[in-house]
């Protein structure tokens, strides 16, 4: 047998795989020692072309080593596998420790055996006895170096330092808790356009889409508004990776997803898939890992900015969540921040429920109110309360405001016959003024909100009042537009779109045909948000696809929904300050989940439970 150095296509190696004796140098080591060594500059130039080296031979470790050592060129060697066991499954592994495929590993060695036994547990790859170097030379000579920084060196070598750590540890998790693996994901594209352009056509294992574009091709795809686009810079405790990935989104679908094989095994790709809100993919070809709806891996970025106190929002910059039980779900799984929470609440004096001062009416209509006429609105209307005219939302400060479109069409719109003056409350289906639902209204079998509703009270109510129904989705965009308008120009608002399929088991017939309301109301907003950067969506029917996703009506979901949500605001967050709130890990998540289920059962009840609920 032999080996046919035209196979061997020097421009596509990465990496090759040297056997020392009889190969890289002359001799052998353990039969009188090495007597010369013509490859020292070989592969000092190859290294400076970006061409990694590693080593595998049949020798005692010590001694191969210290030769390397005494010969300079040591250091230029990385991941060497030094031992007297069969080469074949020990490049094998070599190989996957380093992230690559066969197909872009030259192996010389002088056995033929060898070179052959080495392809049969590595499929593609290619091979060659020492008569190879020359054209390596050759090859070398007629390119400039890539690397003269030996940067690609110093990566893998950071690669082989975090491996070695790895085996200190029982289990790969652990291992990777301890790594303090840190992800940033950034914007400004045209800065970085030449390493992007390389990750295109360089990245294969871990290039989920493959579309090799042109340079020019790219240039109009980053200048293009409507994609969204971004790489991604990876270290640890061991070192600095530098940029590893690159994705861009187009109508919520990843036309590219790409990482470089050095972030194998790292969940790298896992976290930036759901940092933005899984959108849809088509793998084009095989690919090492695959990427899911799960969680982010909570062992990347758990201690972020340890280590830059910079990327912290300004502690004068406020972000308020103000809306009902969508965004206090949501808001669940963000533990630290800048944030102001303008939820529903229990009114002191009343005891009832308020969570009607997050309907767009109310917040627009009471900000120009005096304090005689907010008072008069608490006098006169048992369903109101003092505190629910009190906001942030206003503030000069604020600069991301996160509001829900799906209170709007829910509750009912009244006008005072007297001032002209309008406030939203209750279940538009079922109207206050209404003379026939009074006595469901007094025995409570409408929804209330916790207040008790006299027969002389809704009387005057009647008298005074007067039911416009619910606000048409025209009529909730622009009551949107207007906010914009009374808001500082440094304010963005993020909205939370609603399903646009219906909820199979809805019974409160106040929810009937609402997908279709919402589904216009979408509409009007994505139109809204492509005019106005200001805009921001959290549009759901990314995740609410399928019915498993809903839990009692069309606005309450599964956990995993409003976890989802929190890492889209996050990401509309650092957007707009360069900084990103803690959030709860995944780990986090899948207690809660584990906790709902377990309540359905009455565990709940047991010591043992209640223990677990308190951790």
């Amino acid at each position: 047998m032999s080996t046919n150095t035209n196979e061997v296509d020097i421009s596509k190696i990465k990496l090759i795989i040297w056997d020392l004796d009889e190969t890289f140098w002359e001799g052998t080591l353990s039969e009188g020692g090495l007597t010369a060594c013509n490859n020292i500059e070989l592969v000092k130039r190859l290294s400076y072309d970006g061409i990694i080296n590693s080593v595998c031979s049949k020798n005692d470790y010590p001694k191969a080593e210290k030769a390397l050592i005494d010969l300079g060129i040591n250091d230029f060697f990385v991941f060497k596998s030094i031992d007297w066991t069969p080469k074949g499954p020990r490049i094998k592994q070599l190989i996957k420790d380093m992230g690559l495929r066969p197909t872009n590993v030259l192996f010389i060695d002088d056995n033929i055996v060898n070179l052959h036994e080495a392809r049969h547990y590595n499929e593609g790859l290619m091979i060659a006895e020492p008569d190879i170097i020359p054209q390596l030379n050759a090859f070398l000579k007629a390119a400039d170096p890539k690397d003269p920084t030996l940067k690609r060196l110093g990566q893998y070598k950071v690669m082989q330092a975090k491996q070695e750590s790895r085996s200190e540890f029982d289990d790969n998790l652990s291992f990777l808790y301890s790594t303090q693996t840190q992800v940033t994901i950034s914007y400004d594209c045209e800065t970085e356009i030449q390493r992007i352009f390389e990750l295109i056509h360089r990245t294969n294992q871990l290039n989920f889409t493959k579309e090799r574009i042109s340079m020019e091709e790219l240039r109009e795809l980053i200048a293009n508004k409507d994609i969204k686009k971004g790489y991604v810079s990876v270290k640890d405790k061991f070192g600095d990776y530098g940029i590893v990935g690159f994705f861009a989104v187009e109508n919520n679908k990843l036309i590219h997803f790409l990482f470089s094989c050095r972030t194998i095994g790292q969940g790298v790709e896992q976290y930036v898939y759901a940092q933005l809100g899984y959108p849809e993919l088509t793998i084009n070809g095989d690919v090492v890992s695959k990427v899911s709806e799960a969680p982010a891996p909570d062992w990347i970025n758990a201690n972020c900015n340890l280590d830059n106190p910079t990327q912290k929002i300004n502690s004068d910059s406020k972000i308020v969540f103000k809306g009902a039980c969508d965004l206090s779900c949501m808001s669940e799984y963000i533990v630290s921040g800048s944030i102001v929470e303008e939820f529903t609440y229990m009114g002191l004096e009343r005891r009832n429920n308020i969570e009607h001062h997050n309907h767009s009416v109310n917040y627009l209509g009471w900000r120009s109110l005096s304090d005689d006429a907010r008072q008069r609105l608490v006098d006169d209307l048992v369903f109101n309360d003092k505190d629910m005219f009190e906001t942030h939302m206003f503030d000069d400060n604020v600069t991301l405001l996160i509001v829900s479109t799906m209170i709007e069409p829910n509750l009912g719109i009244y006008r005072n016959k007297n001032t002209g003056e309008k406030i939203a409350f209750g279940e538009y289906i079922h109207p206050l003024t209404d003379k026939n639902l009074w006595p469901d209204f007094i025995n409570n079998n409408f929804y209330t909100a916790d207040n008790r509703f006299s027969l002389e009270w809704l009387e005057w109510f009647g008298n005074n009042y007067e039911f416009l129904g619910a606000l048409s989705p025209v009529e909730i965009c622009q009551n949107a537009k207007r906010l914009l308008e009374i808001l500082p120009k440094s304010t963005s608002v993020a909205y939370i779109l609603g399903p646009e399929i219906p909820f199979d088991g809805e019974t409160n017939s106040n929810y009937f045909g609402r997908e279709k309301v919402y589904s216009e109301i979408n509409r009007l907003f994505r139109e809204l948000h492509a005019a106005n950067p200001r805009v921001l969506l959290i549009d759901v029917n990314r995740w609410v696809k399928k019915q498993s996703a809903f839990t009692n009506n069309i606005n309450h979901w599964q956990r995993q929904i409003y976890y989802n949500m929190a890492n889209c605001v996050n990401d509309f967050i650092y957007e707009l300050t360069g900084a990103k709130l803690t959030t709860k890990s995944g780990a986090y998540l899948l207690q809660r989940k584990f906790a709902d289920r377990v309540a359905k059962t009455g565990l709940f009840k047991t010591k043992l439970w209640r223990k677990f609920r308190n951790l």
